[in-house]
């Protein structure tokens, strides 16, 4: 009588089949898990710069200072560098210095991945009123988080006069964004 020896393992085409499908799927993986850290290294930029502003206005409703909002230079004035460290600062003399060298809260916004830019004719600053509203004139920032495939994750952050920012998004990932009186927007090549 004949035994049947049943066969252990894979044949070689399985095998080269299996790794095949295998390298697939972790390619397209790779490059949706790279997407989504893009997409949230940037949705934290902007929950950070939320954040700060928010933080501004508070300070400044509460202690019924004129508040200021800028990087600071290492001289302690305000620079345009909104990819250095930002200060959140009382400025009762308004001379875009803190009061004292006090500085209620410094913000990392720019995390490597992502760059600010700043809307504010070269002033490089932003202003809260002791009652919340926007001091002077207003301005806004642009962020841009580019992503290894080439995509850009793109958001316009305007201070209204009440002294908050609304937020309009690049939905299509072109890097441009057009506001709503024509204006076009991009992200600078880096």
């Amino acid at each position: 009588m004949h035994s049947r020896k049943t066969s252990q393992g894979f044949t070689l085409i399985e095998l080269v089949v299996t790794l095949t499908l295998i390298a697939i799927l972790a390619g397209i993986a790779s490059t949706s898990w790279t997407s989504l850290i893009t997409s949230n290294r940037h949705t934290n930029v902007v929950n950070d710069a939320f954040r700060m502003f928010a933080l501004a206005r508070s300070y400044a409703i509460n202690q019924r200072t004129l508040t200021t909002i800028c990087p600071l230079s290492v001289a302690l004035e305000c620079t345009d560098n909104w990819n250095s460290p930002v200060s959140v600062f009382p400025d009762v003399n308004n001379d875009k210095r803190p009061d004292g060298a006090r500085v209620h809260q410094i913000f990392n916004l720019a995390n490597g991945h992502s760059r600010l830019y700043s809307r504010t004719a070269g002033r490089g600053y932003f202003q809260l009123s002791p009652n919340g509203m926007s001091h002077g004139t207003m301005g806004s920032l642009v962020a841009c988080s580019h992503a290894g495939d080439g995509s850009i994750e793109m958001s316009y952050l305007a201070l209204n006069i009440g002294g908050r920012l609304r937020r309009l998004h690049d939905d299509d990932g072109d890097g441009a964004i057009k506001l709503p009186w024509g204006t076009k927007l991009t992200c600078p090549k880096t």
